[in-house]
């Protein structure tokens, strides 16, 4: 799950006056822009590809002229409101003097923050020449952002583990390290854990930044068209020095807040003592902890018939404890469901639909991944009308599926099918997978896939 900061107030700044038009455009392009960046940056991480030069032709496209888009959507704004609109999104680094309902750090999307910022300002340097450089001030609001998202990942990364010792001596960026966790603990006292030794915190600290630094980079690189750098084209070591030089960031990003300290320090201590920050730290609030795990399917179980089991005493929900026909696995939550079954049929939009379809709508915005238990088949759906089947991740001792389980063979999961079929629900492949299903086979347009 992503958190991105509470948008309710500061999208306001949108529609400063009651009178005036909402300019919603504007910010759901940046929204998509951020969304995009961060998906692609995970999907090359963990597929272990360079950042630059491994994207698809239609991808790269994509996301230039998005990128794009949205750096030149401002156009027919008004001024004043742009100027608002940067103003909220300030006030979330710089809340002097507070603002009411303003969001807890913790609870911030940084990248998002980023993109909003920079557009935002690149529409009002547009009108106004005499400011400063855009590169400039660029360079100064991913500083600014880069110390508020170490600041979160300090908050939301230490556990016992920080507290083991390294016997090797400190470094400089240990030393650093352990003098900004310090400042925090002295804000919030026993709500963080004392730590002795910067090596864990510091290694905590860079892995949590990485993503946001490749997303940043990948940001920048399609807003400005900036050559990356040949190196950021592999996946070899001296990835960090190569990508923070790109940045314009000094590889020590603790230099950051030391050599800014006297500025920095009044607005940690705001940020500490926002009203929510140690409610939500001692486990009143949800928030995140960085780096971020990427969603993942369910994991199945290496033997087939566990689930045949599972299934066999699944007794439909609405029946008064009657066996389901056809019992249904989400491959993307793991509830089972009363499939295909007018039991279970629900109304959405004012038309009936079949338990996995009502489900897609609350679990996956509309696609749906499943497993048909009793017939060894995975089913695809997009919307209430298209839908397609597709070969399970579960083979026999020949490599061969069993749909419908005629042979009888024990079946067991095959990773590597599994990770194909969650990659392409982490790339959003579900709907194109369907229409050229449904191009190659006219059958299955005849399918009623909404009583499913």
């Amino acid at each position: 799950m992503i958190i991105t900061f509470s948008m309710s107030v500061y999208k306001v700044g949108l529609k400063t006056n009651p009178n005036e038009q909402d300019h919603r455009v504007p910010v759901l392009s940046w929204s998509t822009c951020a969304y995009t960046i961060q998906s692609i940056e995970r999907l090359l991480m963990d597929e272990d590809k360079p950042l630059f030069g491994s994207l698809p032709c239609r991808q790269d496209d994509c996301l230039s002229a998005l990128t794009r888009f949205s750096s030149a959507c401002w156009a027919s704004v008004p001024l004043r409101t742009v100027h608002a609109h940067l103003s909220r999104l300030l006030t979330v680094l710089l809340p002097d003097p507070p603002v009411e309902n303003a969001p807890c750090i913790l609870h911030v999307d940084m990248f998002h923050l980023l993109v909003y910022a920079v557009l935002s300002y690149n529409s009002l340097h547009s009108t106004e020449p005499s400011g400063p450089s855009v590169d400039s001030s660029h360079v100064h609001l991913l500083h600014l952002i880069t110390v508020a998202h170490m600041v979160q990942i300090l908050l939301t990364s230490v556990t016992e583990e920080a507290a083991m010792d390294q016997d090797s001596g400190a470094t400089e960026e240990e030393e650093l390290t352990c003098q900004l966790y310090s400042t925090l603990r002295k804000h919030l006292g026993s709500v963080l854990p004392d730590v002795s030794s910067g090596w864990q915190l510091l290694h905590r600290l860079k892995v949590g930044l990485l993503p946001f630094l490749r997303a940043a980079a990948l940001f920048f690189h399609y807003l400005n068209s900036s050559v990356p750098p040949t190196d950021l084209m592999g996946s070899g070591p001296g990835q960090w020095e190569v990508l923070c030089s790109y940045l314009s960031l000094p590889s020590n990003l603790l230099l950051l807040y030391q050599s800014h300290r006297s500025l920095l320090d009044p607005l940690i201590h705001r940020w500490c003592h926002h009203p929510a920050l140690k409610h939500t730290l001692q486990g009143g609030g949800d928030f995140i902890r960085f780096p971020r795990e990427s969603n993942r399917l369910i994991d199945l179980p290496e033997d087939y018939s566990v689930l045949i089991n599972q299934a066999s005493s699944f007794t439909c929900p609405r029946s008064g404890g009657d066996k389901s026909r056809a019992p249904t696995l989400c491959l993307v939550c793991g509830a089972m469901l009363c499939s295909q079954s007018y039991c279970c049929q629900v109304e959405v939009d004012g038309e009936d639909v079949g338990a996995c379809t009502a489900h897609t709508f609350t679990c996956g915005a509309g696609v749906g991944l499943f497993l048909r238990v009793r017939e060894s088949q995975v089913l695809f759906v997009a919307g209430k009308t298209k839908g397609c089947f597709y070969p399970p991740p579960f083979l026999d001792d020949y490599g061969e599926t069993d749909q419908g389980l005629k042979r009888g063979n024990p079946l067991h999961l095959c990773l590597e099918r599994y990770r194909k079929i969650e990659r392409l629900w982490r790339q959003h492949g579900i709907p194109e997978v369907i229409g050229h299903a449904q191009e190659a086979n006219q059958t299955l347009v005849a399918i009623d896939w909404q009583h499913l």
